[in-house]
């Protein structure tokens, strides 16, 4: 095969690659099992160093388990204590509505008499008034304990996330840190493996959905239906070939090519590339501010009034009256908080949170799993 010369600039020429990558392709599949028994020199110190390696990857890996089951338990606690917060808090905000809804009706019942029995000029009026007061004050502290309770359960909750970010965070650093593993693979090979080629034939599906044609879509088919060591081949081949064409026809380089490509210590090295950078996956920015605004009592909502209107409940005219339409309001939102149901926004914020976790969590140990020395 005629290669075409290109410029140093290497990768950064997308269309040039895609063709070398192509073509190459061509040739792998023929010859990547033609292979025989008779051509394998030096099978047994390549296995002795192939065992080497793998053992000194699972070495390290297991500070990296340890620090994943760590991790898992972790994140199985917190998706727990988010599933009981919900139910817990859909059983408060029935309670509390109900009270609500009792308390500042009974509240609105004795300001109106109070004012009906002045006009009649009824002794009376200003213990009535006092007494609704009283239940107005209870309505007040179901808000308070309901508002208080949100911010206990948020906050506990973001601590919990907090400490789940850490350990995750640290997780990665540690799988980031086996570079000695990666740097024994490439000095494998005269010129190493080229990344950028791996993740060229990894991401395939790019290309795909750009919905690119000729030679780059022939590739894109060709390494859809292609298995590991076919693709580990590719990327050995294109990179050693780009740097010296004189390697295509050097028989020891190719032998040992396709020995380690057809290798389990070849499938390691390529799903860690391939899935190391997959642990932090889903973006939680959005549900953590808003848990955080929610962990915080901020401005007071509708359902605080009675307690503004508290000073206001001795007087008499319209400063009195405007205590029942405050606590008309809070009646009406306790009673659509109750038609709601579950629906509000506490509870909402909460299982978008779970599901992003469950989901991330199913993607890290997915990804964990094919990183892992163990796996099939």
């Amino acid at each position: 095969m005629k290669l075409i010369s290109k410029s140093s600039s290497g990768l950064d020429c997308i269309d040039v690659d895609d063709f070398l990558l192509s073509r190459l392709m061509g040739e792998v599949m023929e010859q990547l099992y033609c292979i025989q028994d008779e051509e394998c020199v030096d099978t047994r110190r390549n296995i002795t160093d192939e065992k080497k390696l793998i053992d000194r990857y699972v070495m390290q890996f297991s500070g990296v388990s340890k620090k994943m089951e760590v991790w898992a338990s972790q994140r199985r606690m917190l998706l727990r204590k988010i599933e009981k917060a919900i139910n817990d808090w859909h059983k408060i905000k029935l309670y509390t509505s109900k009270s609500k809804i009792v308390f500042s009706t009974i509240d609105i019942i004795g300001t109106t008499s109070s004012i009906i029995l002045e006009q009649l000029q009824i002794g009376m009026a200003s213990n009535i008034r006092y007494l609704g007061a009283a239940f107005g004050c209870l309505s007040f502290i179901c808000s308070l304990f309901e508002i208080s309770k949100t911010s206990f359960v948020m906050e506990d909750i973001l601590k919990d996330l907090r400490n789940d970010s850490e350990l995750l965070f640290e997780t990665q650093k540690l799988l980031l840190k086996l570079c000695d593993f990666d740097k024994s693979i490439q000095n494998l090979f005269p010129h190493g493996i080229d990344i950028r080629v791996v993740k060229r034939i990894q991401q395939k599906g790019i290309m795909k959905r750009q919905g690119k044609k000729n030679d780059s879509q022939k590739l894109v088919d060709k390494l859809t239906t292609s298995d590991v060591a076919s693709q580990v081949y590719l990327a050995i081949l294109v990179t050693n070939v780009k740097a010296d064409s004189s390697l295509k026809n050097d028989d020891e380089f190719l032998t040992k090519t396709k020995m380690f490509s057809k290798s389990s210590l070849a499938e390691l090295w390529w799903n860690r590339v391939k899935y190391q950078g997959l642990l932090p996956s889903v973006q939680k920015s959005r549900s953590l501010s808003e848990l955080n605004a929610m962990s915080r009592i901020e401005s007071m909502p509708i359902r605080t009034f009675p307690l503004l209107s508290s000073p206001m409940w001795h007087l008499k005219g319209m400063p009195t009256a405007g205590s029942v339409v405050l606590n008309s309001l809070v009646v009406f939102d306790a009673y659509c908080e109750l038609t709601q149901g579950s629906k509000t926004r506490e509870a909402d914020v909460l299982k978008d949170l779970k599901y992003l976790l469950e989901t991330e969590y199913k993607n890290i140990e997915e990804a964990y799993q094919k990183l892992s020395p163990d796996s099939d």
